[in-house]
């Protein structure tokens, strides 16, 4: 059996249920389409937060950390990111980028996408107050 997990930012819970996620990879659409029904979806992680919640860098982080060698431990062998990576800009958030680095330098595939993606430059959603 094939395990899977996604990735995405803490800071999209205030306006994101990953409903859209899931139902990507329960349908196998998007960027879930290769996927046959031997794949298990086994974790749902998330960053730790921007700067001003969590001031170390990923690589710095001990529950970065110990997320990523729980991943390794449950045999996870891809994580998917999630399009809440985006900046406002369009650019991907540098503390994803490090700990899809630090993901893949644990021997896990990264595969940025999961039930879409934005285009470059498009502004983020406001979150709706």
């Amino acid at each position: 059996m094939k395990k899977i997990a996604t990735l995405t930012c803490l800071g999209s819970n205030m306006v994101c249920a990953r409903a859209s996620c899931l139902k990507a990879y329960n349908e196998r659409t998007g960027f879930f389409s290769g996927y046959g029904p031997d794949t298990q979806l086994a974790a749902l992680m998330t960053c730790n937060g921007c700067e001003a919640q969590q001031p170390l860098r990923p690589r710095e982080d001990k529950g970065i950390q110990e997320k990523i060698s729980r991943l390794k431990k449950e045999e996870v062998s891809a994580v998917h990111v999630g399009v809440c990576r985006m900046t406002r800009n369009g650019t991907e958030c540098p503390r994803i980028t490090e700990i899809c680095e630090m993901l893949e330098e644990a021997g896990i595939t990264v595969i940025r996408g999961t039930h879409k993606e934005r285009t470059p430059g498009a502004p983020k959603p406001e979150p709706k107050s």
